[in-house]
Parts: C-alpha cells; sequence; structure tokens
C-alpha cells in the first residue's frame, strides 16, 4: 500500500511539514482548511469538557482520513498538556469510527526531538547519514518560513495598498511549496522574500507593537482566534508572536549556559513562573516578560477555554502587568467564541493604547 501522510492544518507549519514530506518522496495528503465542519466532527467525536484544540484536532484527522490518508501525524506527546494525553483516545476513535490509519506524534514542545524520529519512520530504511541532507532542507525551510511570517506581521500595518502584503505572503508561499532541495531554496530565498519586501510601505506611518503570547495552536489556527494578527494588522498594529520555529529546535542547554533570546526570556520570565506547569505556559510567560522590557506597547494572551497550563500563565500575567505596567489583554476561545465579541475587545484594547501613547507625549 502506498503511504499518503496527512499532517493537521497548523499555519505555517503544516505548509513546511508538507514540502518537506515532498522532499523525502513522501505523497502527502491535504486536509481541508479547518472549518465548523472540522469543529462539529470534533464535538461529536470528542469528550464535552476536553478543550477546543483537541476537538478542532480530530476533525482535522477525520478530514485527512476521509481523503484517503494512511498515516496521520498527531498533535501531542507529555510536554502538551491534555492535548498530549488525547492522541492515545483520538487514535482508538478514528479506529471506531472505521478509518484503518497509522498514527505519529509530534510534541511541539520537543520539536528537536520528534523531528529525527518522524524522519526515520517516513524514509523506509534508508540510512542515517542519506537524512543528513533532507534535515537540512528542514532546518532551511523553517528559517526561510519565519522571515516571512515576520516580514508579513510588519508589513500589514504599514502597507500603503491594504491587501498587498497578504497577496504577496501567498504568492511567496506558491514558491516555496514548489521546493525540493536546499539547493532550490538558497537560490530562490532572495527571490521569495522580495516578493514581500516590494511591498510598498510607508515607513513614517505610526504603529502599536503588540506582544501575540500564549497557546501555539489558537495563535495558528485563524478559525479559531477569528483571524486575530490579521484584524491587528488592519487596526496598525505590528504583531510580535512569541516564538519562532527556528528556536523550537535548538539545542537544549540548561538555562543559564543560554545567550540566545530563549535564554534571556527564561530569566526574566522566572520571577513570575519558576516551572514547568506544562504546554507553553513557561515559555510565554518568559516571552511576554522580556517584551515588557520596552519591546512592545502592550501584551494579547490567548488561550483555549478552560486550559490549565495557559490559566497559570494568565494569573502569573497578572503580575507581569501590576509590576511592569505593561497592559494585557486576555482572550479564550472555544466554539461558542464570536468573532464580534473578540473584534469590540481588540478595538477597544487598541484605542486604549493609542490613548496611552499619546498621554506619554
Amino acid at each position: 500500500m502506498t503511504r499518503r501522510v496527512a499532517f493537521p492544518p497548523l499555519g505555517f507549519l503544516s505548509r513546511v511539514a508538507e514540502t518537506y514530506l515532498h522532499a523525502l518522496g513522501v505523497e502527502t495528503v491535504t486536509p481541508p482548511p479547518t472549518s465548523r465542519r472540522t469543529l462539529d466532527i470534533g464535538v461529536q467525536g470528542s469528550p464535552e469538557m476536553i478543550c477546543i484544540p483537541c476537538k478542532l484536532l480530530f476533525g482535522n484527522y477525520v478530514e485527512a482520513a476521509e481523503r484517503g490518508a494512511t498515516d496521520i501525524v498527531m498533535l501531542g506527546g507529555p510536554g502538551t498538556c491534555r492535548l498530549g494525553y488525547s492522541v492515545a483516545q483520538q487514535a482508538r476513535r478514528l479506529q471506531e469510527w472505521g478509518f484503518a490509519v497509522r498514527v505519529h506524534t509530534l510534541d511541539l514542545y520537543h520539536v528537536h526531538r520528534d523531528i529525527f524520529r518522524l524522519t526515520r519512520a517516513f524514509a523506509d530504511g534508508r540510512p542515517a547519514t542519506e537524512l543528513v541532507e533532507p534535515i537540512r532542507f528542514l532546518l532551511a525551510l523553517l528559517d526561510l518560513t519565519d522571515a516571512l511570517e515576520t516580514g508579513v506581521l510588519v508589513a500589514r500595518p504599514r502597507e500603503r495598498e491594504r491587501g498587498a502584503a497578504d497577496r504577496a505572503y501567498a504568492a511567496a508561499w506558491e514558491r516555496i511549496a514548489a521546493l525540493r532541495t536546499r539547493e532550490e531554496l538558497e537560490e530562490q530565498r532572495d527571490d521569495i522574500l522580495g516578493l514581500l519586501n516590494a511591498v510598498g510601505l510607508d515607513e513614517d506611518r505610526p504603529v502599536l507593537r503588540i506582544g501575540l503570547v500564549g497557546d501555539v495552536y489558537t495563535i495558528l489556527t485563524p478559525f479559531l482566534n477569528h483571524n486575530l494578527e490579521v484584524q491587528l494588522g488592519r487596526m496598525g498594529v505590528e504583531v510580535r508572536r512569541w516564538f519562532r520555529y527556528t528556536g523550537r529546535v535548538s539545542l537544549p542547554l540548561p538555562d543559564f549556559l543560554r545567550m540566545d533570546r530563549g535564554g534571556r526570556a527564561r530569566r526574566a520570565g522566572s520571577r513570575y513562573l519558576k516551572r514547568d506547569v506544562g504546554g507553553f505556559a513557561r515559555s510565554t510567560v518568559a516571552e511576554a516578560a522580556l517584551m515588557a522590557e520596552g519591546e512592545v506597547d502592550g501584551l494579547i494572551h490567548v488561550a483555549p477555554f478552560n486550559c490549565t497550563p495557559e490559566t497559570v500563565a494568565q494569573s502569573a500575567l497578572v503580575a507581569l502587568q501590576r509590576e511592569r505596567g505593561v497592559p494585557v489583554l486576555s482572550l479564550s476561545f472555544d466554539e461558542q467564541t464570536g468573532a464580534a465579541g473578540v473584534m469590540t475587545r481588540l478595538e477597544a484594547f487598541v484605542d486604549m493604547l493609542w490613548s496611552a501613547r499619546r498621554r506619554r507625549r
């Protein structure tokens, strides 16, 4: 049987994964974009009180299996709270629903470890020496994607023609999806980034800078967060995400030995959250503390409703706001969250930040 691998929709990470799998010679199945149908399937097949990322991901898995996937990469692992522990239950439910698929787990909290394991799993017995170059290609893809994502977040609030940055971003991704080797990537990297750099910007336009922290899945899923980053860009806000995926695959050194941004963030955040409580809570609090040292005008913390690690992180951000004076807006999302309510709160928060800037002047 021909192996057909599906990776769940997860922003740019799913696109990178599919490009990488093509480079390994693996046929892929692209699930449809996350939609209301995806959520309905997830609600039907998941426990009522499980968080909405678990429900949406199960819906993604079912839709991938419906399209003929034989293997599905599931997001999970012990470092990702209830999402990690739901993988076994979701695999059983797929079998109960008549889908004979093989399951592979990717722990977003330990990407550096799972990249090698999954590469071996999909390489069909190829010797390890032949996998070095594909992994180098993957790391180059992640670096290019980080640069592209950062660029579009900077360009949106400054673009002279509305929507120009997003059109350039889409065109760049068409180019990236066609790449098959690291040599092709290096040859085309400047041209791909040049598509976004060619967008006309008003460099003198005043913009706000808001740090976006919280649950990675919620940040990377526009269906769930109601297209949060695009809406903020149209309000004149440069969004600064707390994570970069090239950072997720760095060597896992002790904090006191790390001189990179991750190490500085951990040291800044240790005052507010000293230990790992699951999920990305400790990392997001750490990045929020570093951003609060003059990098941003405010912080937006996003989380699935009833997510225990992010609830702990929210409490830590209350202390950060009190001590540093940086405004924090907390948004939680579930299947009942409406776009109108989110927009109202965003507009009020942005207006407050503009008013605070005017007072400081």
